[in-house]
C-alpha cells in the first residue's frame, strides 16, 4: 500500500450546499459473495459470485443513514470507519432472524443533492475492504414507533483506508442498472 500523505489537487468551493440525507433504498451485500473492481477509492465494476445475490433496504425518508469518522493516529496513516445503520419493523420470525445475523456487510447507498460529471459521487459504498459488523440493535414499544434500530460499523483494527467509496460504472444510469442487476442471482 502507498504511503502518500501528500494533497495532489486543488480544493475547490463548490456555491451549493449539499444536500442533506439518501434516497430511500439501499444495496446490502454479503461481503464474501461480491467482488469490487477499484481504482483506489472508485469502484468501477461489481460482480456477484455464482448464484448470489444483493438484498434491498426501502423506506421512507431518513430510514438510513451511512457515513464515516477518521481514526487518527501519530503512529500510522489516517483510516475510517464506516457507519451505516437503519430502522425496521420486521413483523415474522423469518424477518426478525434475518436482521439478527446480519454481520460483515457491504452497503451501498445513493446521496441526495447534486451529482459530479456524469453522476459521479451519487452512488457510495461503505465497509468495502473489510465488511461492517453489527454494533448496536435496539427496540422500545415505546419509542421511536416501536421500530428496531440496526447500526453496522468497521471493527477496530478493520478500518477502511478511504472516507468513502464512489461507485460508477461509467455513468449514473450505467451504475444504477448495474445496481439493479446486482438484485437478482445469475
Amino acid at each position: 500500500m502507498s504511503c502518500n500523505t501528500k494533497i495532489t489537487a486543488d480544493i475547490l468551493e463548490n456555491t451549493k450546499l449539499p444536500t442533506k440525507g439518501l434516497k430511500c433504498k439501499a444495496w446490502i451485500f454479503n461481503a464474501d459473495e461480491v467482488t469490487f473492481t477499484k481504482d483506489k477509492n472508485k469502484i468501477t465494476a461489481i460482480t456477484m459470485a455464482s448464484e448470489k445475490k444483493s438484498f434491498t433496504a426501502v423506506g421512507t425518508k431518513d430510514f438510513i443513514v451511512a457515513g464515516h469518522e477518521a481514526v487518527v493516529a501519530e503512529n500510522k496513516l489516517t483510516v475510517y470507519k464506516h457507519n451505516f445503520s437503519l430502522q425496521a419493523f420486521p413483523l415474522t420470525a423469518k424477518e426478525k432472524e434475518n436482521l439478527d445475523v446480519a454481520d460483515n456487510i457491504i452497503v451501498i447507498v445513493e446521496a441526495n443533492g447534486e451529482k459530479g460529471e456524469k453522476g459521479e459521487g451519487a452512488f457510495l459504498a461503505y465497509g468495502v475492504t473489510n465488511g461492517l459488523w453489527k454494533t448496536t440493535q435496539t427496540k422500545s414499544s415505546a419509542d421511536n414507533n416501536a421500530l428496531t434500530t440496526y447500526e453496522f460499523a468497521s471493527r477496530d483494527q478493520m478500518e477502511e483506508r478511504y472516507s468513502e467509496y464512489v461507485v460508477l460504472i461509467t455513468d449514473y444510469d450505467s451504475t444504477k442498472t448495474a445496481l439493479i442487476q446486482t438484485e437478482t442471482a445469475v
